[in-house]
């Protein structure tokens, strides 16, 4: 419920342009991952730890920008690395999908794969938006 919130009003003060584009580039980057992990050979589930810590990373600098007001070139920056482990997110839980998770565990896959989708949304929004700023 405050997921959708929070994409209500992100979406609401971006212009409407930005929000389609940040969805187009989303959806396409979504497909073309889990089509990559669809038909990949490497494990990337080997790659949960390396994303856990930058996840924690990201979750620490988002609480010191309570602080400090960041410059457009820290926020772009700091989007980009957030789009890129939810990028690398989207590859791992695919993989978990397919290869992990039995029958039982449909639910929590599902949402698990819609979080990251949401996360990679709008850490696009921003880079947009930030880039449009400028």
């Amino acid at each position: 419920m405050c997921e959708g919130y929070m994409i209500g009003v992100a979406t609401s003060l971006s212009d409407t342009g930005i929000v389609l584009e940040a969805f187009g580039i989303t959806l396409i980057l979504f497909l073309g991952l889990t089509l990559f992990a669809f038909q990949s050979k490497y494990d990337f589930t080997s790659w949960v730890g390396v994303l856990n810590c930058a996840l924690w990373g990201l979750i620490s600098i988002g609480f010191i920008w309570f602080f400090f007001k960041p410059s457009s070139t820290t926020e772009l920056v700091y989007s980009s690395i957030g789009a890129i482990v939810f990028s690398g997110y989207i590859l791992v839980d695919t993989q978990l999908v397919m290869r992990k998770f039995n029958i039982e565990e449909e639910v929590p896959a599902a949402i698990t794969l819609y979080l990251d989708v949401i996360n990679l949304f709008l850490n696009i929004l921003r880079i947009l938006a930030t880039q449009r700023d400028d």
